[in-house]
C-alpha cells in the first residue's frame, strides 16, 4: 500500500489513465447543497491562498490483477499506449463532482472564448474529462451513459441520471452568475488536495474502505455491507456477485435516491437475523454483523446475499404486514437458507420426529 498527498487536479490529469468505478458502488449522490458547500470552499482558498482537503482516493491498478507487476509499472509509467484501468475503490463522489464542474468550466470558457493563463477548453477536455472519444472517469452502470455523455459531448441518454445532470446545470448557472470569477474558481480548484492510496492487494480494500471516511455523502449501513461482502473478491467474481444478486435486490426497491428504502430493508434484515442488533441498535448494526462474519459464520457469500435478496422480496411487498412480523416472531434459519444465525439454538438432534417435521414445514435439515 503505498499512501501520499496530491494534488487532485494532478490526479486527475495522469494521461493514458481512465478511472473506473466498480459495478457494486453506490450511484453518484451529491446534492446540491454538497456541491453548493464544495463551491464556497474552493473560492475560500483561493482567497486565502491556501490549500483544501477533500478526503481521500483510494484505488487500485486493475491491471496488478491480470499481469506481472513489472508489466503493470511499466503501463504505470507510461510506456505502453495503451488506456490504464484505475479503480476508484473510495472517492468516486468528489472525482465525479469536480469533473462536472471542470466541465462547466470547460463550457464557460468556449462560450466566452477565454482562456486561464492560456489554459482553453480545450486543454480542460484532454486533460481531465476525456481520453479521446472515451470518458476519463468511467462511472458505475446507473450513471456511465449519462456521464459519458457529459464527459464527451455527446447527446444524453434517454433517461439521464437525475444527480448528474442536476448538478452540472447548478454549476452552469453558478458560472453564469454576474461577478463570477473563473480565474479565482481555476485557484480554488488547483488548491485542492487528497490523500492518495494505491492497493497493492484487492483483499486489502474492505478494511482500508471502512476506516478511510471521507466528508460528503455519508455512508449507509447498505453501503458497508455490500463493500464489506464484496470488495475482497476478484474483479471476476465481484462481476458476478453484483449481476447475480446486489442488481436484483436493488431492483427490488425501483427508484430508490440514496438507497433510503434498501437501507430500511438491510437494517431490518440485520435486526432479524441478529439478536446483538436488536439489543445494541442501528447504528451497531455494520459492527456486529461484520463481526459475525468473522468469527461466527461459515458458509458463503453466496448464501448471504440469497438469503438477503429473499428477505428483501418479503420486505418490498409486506413490510407493514403480517410476513416480516412472522419473521421476527420465529427462528430465522427456519424460514430463511442454512446459514448460521447468532446464539439461534440449533434444533434437538435427538428428537426422532425433528427431522420430518422440519422438512415438512420449512423445506430443510436440522442437522446442517
Amino acid at each position: 500500500m503505498q499512501i501520499e498527498e496530491v494534488s487532485l487536479l494532478e490526479f486527475m490529469a495522469q494521461p493514458g489513465v481512465q478511472f473506473t468505478i466498480p459495478r457494486f458502488q453506490r450511484a453518484y449522490s451529491w446534492r446540491i447543497e454538497q456541491c453548493e458547500e464544495l463551491w464556497r470552499d474552493l473560492f475560500r482558498a483561493a482567497r486565502a491562498g491556501r490549500s483544501h482537503f477533500v478526503g481521500t482516493v483510494i484505488y487500485l491498478n486493475d491491471i496488478a490483477d491480470e499481469a506481472p507487476r513489472a508489466e503493470a509499472d511499466a503501463q504505470a509509467a507510461g510506456q505502453t499506449g495503451e488506456t490504464r484501468p484505475v479503480s476508484i475503490i473510495d472517492g468516486q463522489q468528489r472525482l465525479t463532482t469536480v469533473s462536472l464542474m471542470l466541465k462547466a468550466l470547460a463550457d464557460y470558457l468556449s462560450a466566452n472564448d477565454a482562456t486561464l493563463l492560456g489554459i482553453d477548453a480545450d486543454y480542460l477536455k484532454r486533460t481531465y474529462l476525456a481520453n479521446g472519444d472515451e470518458p476519463k472517469l468511467s462511472p458505475s452502470r446507473t450513471d456511465r451513459a449519462t456521464l459519458t455523455a457529459i464527459l464527451c459531448d455527446a447527446p444524453l441518454p434517454e433517461n439521464p441520471a437525475p444527480r448528474a445532470c442536476e448538478n452540472l446545470a447548478w454549476f452552469q448557472a453558478k458560472m453564469a452568475e454576474k461577478g463570477f470569477d473563473p480565474l479565482q474558481l481555476w485557484s480554488g480548484l488547483q488548491a485542492l488536495t487528497a490523500i492518495s492510496v494505491r492497493l497493492d492487494d484487492r483483499t486489502q480494500a474492505p478494511a482500508i474502505f471502512e476506516n478511510f471516511n471521507s466528508k460528503g455523502a455519508p455512508l449507509v449501513t447498505a453501503d458497508l455491507v455490500r463493500n464489506f461482502l464484496l470488495l475482497a473478491e476478484s474483479h471476476s467474481e465481484q462481476a458476478r456477485l453484483y449481476e447475480q444478486y446486489w442488481k436484483p435486490i436493488q431492483g427490488v426497491f425501483g427508484d430508490d435516491p440514496g438507497s433510503i428504502r434498501l437501507n430500511n430493508a438491510i437494517l431490518g434484515w440485520l435486526a432479524v437475523r441478529l439478536r446483538e442488533v436488536r439489543k445494541f441498535g442501528d447504528a451497531q448494526a455494520f459492527s456486529i454483523f461484520k463481526t459475525f462474519c468473522e468469527d461466527e459464520y461459515d458458509g458463503t457469500v453466496d448464501d448471504l446475499l440469497e438469503e438477503l435478496y429473499a428477505f428483501c422480496m418479503v420486505w418490498a411487498e409486506n413490510y407493514r404486514y403480517h410476513a416480516v412480523k412472522k419473521y421476527k416472531t420465529a427462528d430465522w434459519a427456519r424460514l430463511g437458507h442454512k446459514t448460521r444465525v447468532s446464539n439461534r439454538k440449533r434444533a434437538p438432534l435427538d428428537d426422532p420426529n425433528s427431522g420430518d417435521y422440519y422438512k415438512k414445514h420449512y423445506g430443510v435439515d436440522p442437522q446442517w
